[in-house]
């Protein structure tokens, strides 16, 4: 039989329910929220593409730009103007294709328009939609090659049960992305932690002190800005079981920090989120009592710095 979707809706009707699934969607997208978005204005066919700028040397000379960035004299003689030419590069990665598995229900009325759909199907969708969207995000962030180790041990199986992420910690690695020359996020580096984590900092007697009086926060899942750096909790932070020193930790968290422009992922945007409904009717169906909705979304994520990221595993 013949299925609605978003994708045949006028275009006020697209935007009224990709905005009805994306108010539901955004309590999950908590990775999702700090990449940079792709070029929507390039967007053409399969492909996404993201715009990175190379920034000039900082080494000055008397007279001339030929092995310099600026020129530095005492004269004010101003030197031959020779500009050099923006180095950017521009990112592209073609589109992986998501489809969810959907529900399928009985019931005898038939639905003729999408605005009749149950509403609650329609949102479970969007958030199953969302959580498998930000598990493709983390799936790209975490495979990152900057990794540090909590108590700064040198590798993974080092970690025994004392090896907790604490400020220090945290610290240590956001000294790592300054040094790397990584730039904020509207003022703070992004910490993106389990539940797990947030317990061990709370426990942490610095970061308790200092959170006392902290605000109300505009970032979905913050749950305090200190020292520079924002706390997000994520119920789908990645951890990785049966590791550590000869596999005595039975789990490691993964807490990913991030700068600005260090990831790209492409927006929820019209034509990219679809739910698709099947009425009734179809092959198997003959009492036409069978409903089927599902969703499916065009998505990628990348990693456009990889000194502008990195992962903080620690034992649970």
């Amino acid at each position: 039989m013949a299925a609605i979707s978003i994708g045949t809706l006028t275009d006020l009707e697209k935007t009224s329910y990709v905005r009805e699934g994306l108010a539901i969607a955004r309590p999950k997208l908590i990775y999702q929220q700090f990449g940079q978005g792709d070029r929507v204005a390039k967007r053409e066919g399969k492909t996404r593409q993201w715009f990175r700028m190379t920034k000039p040397g900082l080494t000055s000379h008397a007279s001339s730009f030929s092995s310099a960035q600026y020129v530095k004299n005492t004269t004010g003689a101003p030197p031959t103007w020779t500009p050099a030419t923006p180095a950017d590069t521009t990112v592209t990665a073609q589109v992986d294709f998501l489809f969810g598995q959907g529900h399928e229900w009985n019931e005898g009325v038939e639905y003729t328009s999408f605005a009749e759909l149950p509403k609650e199907l329609r949102e479970l969708n969007a958030q199953h939609a969302a959580e498998a969207i930000e598990t493709e995000v983390i799936g790209v962030v975490k495979a990152g090659t900057t990794v540090a180790y909590a108590n700064a041990k040198a590798n993974r199986n080092l970690l025994d049960s004392n090896d907790k992420a604490d400020m220090d910690d945290i610290l240590a690695q956001v000294t790592t992305l300054r040094n790397n020359d990584a730039a904020d996020i509207k003022g703070l580096f992004r910490a993106l932690v389990s539940a797990n984590v947030v317990e061990q900092l709370m426990k942490d007697s610095a970061f308790r002190s200092a959170i006392q009086f902290q605000k109300d926060y505009l970032f979905t899942g913050t749950i305090a800005e200190l020292f520079g750096v924002a706390f997000q909790f994520s119920s789908l932070a990645p951890t990785v079981t049966n590791s550590g020193s000869n596999n005595a930790v039975a789990n490691v968290e993964q807490t990913i920090i991030v700068g600005s422009n260090s990831y790209g992922i492409t927006k929820w945007m019209l034509n990219d989120y679809d739910i698709v409904y099947t009425k009734p009717g179809g092959w198997g169906d003959e009492w036409a009592v069978k409903h089927a909705m599902t969703w499916k979304y065009m998505f990628k994520s990348v990693i456009l710095n990889q000194n502008w990221l990195l992962r903080l595993e620690s034992s649970r």
